[in-house]
């Protein structure tokens, strides 16, 4: 029994991770469609929608001429079959004019496991 449940878990786990890893490339290649694809069609946190993080997302998009984004010290928490909870810190570099500008802030990202996928349910 310990094993199979030791199973689901690293199955989760990367499962998580997946969608973690693509939201980062959806940044890095400024790909809006798949971005919006990992988030919870009914993300609504503190009063903001799928649709103000995607205008966010996009405006970012629009204002810099490219983004990189690169996540460390990531700990993923299954919590139960259809929730998880990540924390993670991430760099985020930024060019504008020519420019560079960098950035490091941590996050705490929720996630619902829906119709057999992660989506991102909360924490951008």
């Amino acid at each position: 029994m310990l094993a199979l449940l030791t199973a689901c878990n690293s199955t989760n786990t990367a499962d998580v991770s997946a969608v973690l890893d693509a939201r980062n490339a959806a940044m890095n290649e400024k790909n809006i469609a798949t971005f919006a694809d990992l988030l919870l069609d009914d993300y609504n946190v503190k009063g903001r929608t799928k649709e103000d993080i995607l205008l966010q997302i996009f405006a970012l998009f629009k204002d810099f001429q490219t983004l990189q984004i690169q996540t460390h010290n990531r700990h993923i928490n299954i919590i139960d079959d259809k929730h998880a909870l990540c924390e993670q810190s991430y760099t985020i570099k930024a060019m504008a004019d020519n420019e560079w500008r960098s950035m490091v802030q941590q996050e705490q990202i929720q996630l619902i496991k829906q119709g057999g996928v992660w989506k991102i349910s909360g924490g951008l």
